[in-house]
């Protein structure tokens, strides 16, 4: 999973950076095509359970799911439409985080001289919008061409998408997102290769200090009619001096501030809950390894995240809880209680569930 971390100038997305990844070596800004920067750092989810497995079957290797946040510099608050290089970017992520100031600051001032979370989060979704509704518009130009030319596809082929296309169009023309729509598995197929901005699901943290007066906002207003959306608020300069703390000190810090997670935990949480995200497990001596996948996701899609192999030549897929292997103690223990299963590959993969899968290996093709 890749998330863009993004917001207008001064918001703090990159001291938000910082403390999300001081542990992991993040590549330093990368001038693309001139004009955009970003910053990379991949970074493991933590997870209790995979510890608690790690310790269990003691293995050579343990691989936590992983998370890359990007630093994601280009927008700002007079934007029409975005450069190639910075819509290229933001069209790769699976999701964002729109870092949004709610502090004051006369020694970084706002670029629009007040502080208004409500309108900073508008301006950057009509932004999106903008951006959209252009390559709807160059789509849509397209298909009315191949349908006055002819000779190529059959015409209800053109005809079922220039109606999808000119839904998204309403849609965005009455200032609402693409996320907003029902949209059938064909419709998703069709449009999965535009990158559409609207459509991705957002995280909204509202960046704090310790000093100024908060400002308080209804979720729902905030979030500007947009669905998959979620908001948090944290403190963002004082999260990124904890990080850089010893265990000791920033355990003390977190006590004397009321925080009883990490920003690290706080930020992943919040994630995985909009991007409707859980983890399954694969166990043996060699490694225990946390994969994460999509709600709704069934035990034949599961093994492809694995490997393509997995999926392409499933049979079954051996199943038991985590919850039950650490109520029970051992893989037999489970098995006796009647609670080790077959699965077959619609079986919906649930959250903790530990998963071997049984499957047919590709022939090589020789001639």
């Amino acid at each position: 999973m890749k998330l863009g971390i993004i917001g207008l100038p001064h918001c703090g997305k990159t001291t938000l950076f910082s403390a999300l990844t001081h542990d992991y070596n993040p590549t330093g800004k990368k001038v693309v095509d001139g004009k955009a920067q970003i910053d990379t750092a991949i970074v493991s989810v933590p997870d209790e359970r995979i510890e608690w497995l790690s310790n269990h079957y003691n293995p050579t290797k343990v691989s936590h799911a992983k998370i890359t946040f990007q630093d994601i510099s280009g927008i700002t608050n007079n934007q029409e439409t975005f450069p190639r290089s910075l819509l290229t970017i933001l069209s790769q992520v699976d999701g964002f985080i729109h870092v949004v100031r709610n502090f004051d600051d006369p020694n970084i001032p706002h670029p629009m001289q007040r502080i208004n979370a409500e309108e900073d989060i508008k301006i950057l979704l009509d932004e999106f919008a903008i951006n959209d509704m252009l390559i709807v518009e160059r789509k849509l130009e397209s298909l009315n061409s191949e349908w006055n030319k002819g000779g190529g596809r059959d015409r209800p082929e053109i005809e079922y998408e220039q109606k999808l296309f000119e839904q998204l169009h309403h849609t965005l023309e009455t200032k609402y997102g693409i996320d907003t729509l029902q949209l059938t598995k064909q419709h998703q197929k069709l449009i999965s290769g535009f990158g559409f901005l609207t459509s991705k699901p957002m995280l909204i943290v509202l960046n704090d200090d310790d000093k100024s007066q908060k400002q308080k906002y209804p979720v729902n207003t905030i979030r500007h009619g947009k669905l998959k959306t979620e908001v948090i608020s944290l403190m963002s300069k004082l999260e990124m001096e904890i990080a850089q703390l010893d265990q000791d000190d920033a355990s003390f810090f977190m006590k004397e501030y009321g925080m009883s997670e990490t920003v690290l935990d706080k930020i992943i949480q919040s994630a995985y809950k909009m991007m409707s995200l859980k983890s399954f497990y694969t166990v043996g001596n060699n490694e225990i390894r946390a994969w994460a996948i999509t709600d709704n996701t069934n035990a034949q899609q599961a093994a492809g995240t694995i490997h393509s192999d997995m999926q392409s030549g499933f049979i079954r897929a051996e199943v038991m809880s985590f919850a039950d292997l650490k109520e029970l103690g051992s893989e037999s223990l489970v098995k006796a209680a009647g609670k080790w299963r077959l699965e077959g590959k619609e079986y919906i993969v649930q959250d903790g569930d530990i998963i071997n899968i049984r499957f047919s290996p590709p022939r090589n093709n020789q001639n």
